[in-house]
């Protein structure tokens, strides 16, 4: 899977899913408003970015005709030309 290059891996809380406020670049660590969780930014990311591609994967897997096997590479931002038509 390829997430969407916006989507927020660094910002968002892996525990509670809270958006927090842009991060500079210079921050390595932060403490999530909403749920008091400590985080380091680049093991959220990480977290957040599985996550989000696991998701992604199931949501392509469960819309294919039985027997189809899911492509090798997703987009999300090309999500609805891999998913069959309804």
């Amino acid at each position: 899977m390829i997430v969407d290059r916006f989507f927020p891996s660094t910002r968002r809380c892996a525990d509670c899913h809270a958006k927090g406020a842009p991060l500079d670049v210079s921050v390595r660590a932060w403490l999530c408003a909403e749920c008091g969780a400590w985080h380091d930014r680049d093991v959220n990311a990480a977290r957040n970015l599985r996550e989000e591609g696991m998701r992604l994967y199931r949501l392509v897997s469960c819309a294919l005709p039985s027997g189809r096997v899911p492509p090798p590479v997703i987009k999300a931002s090309e999500l609805p030309a891999v998913l069959p038509a309804v």
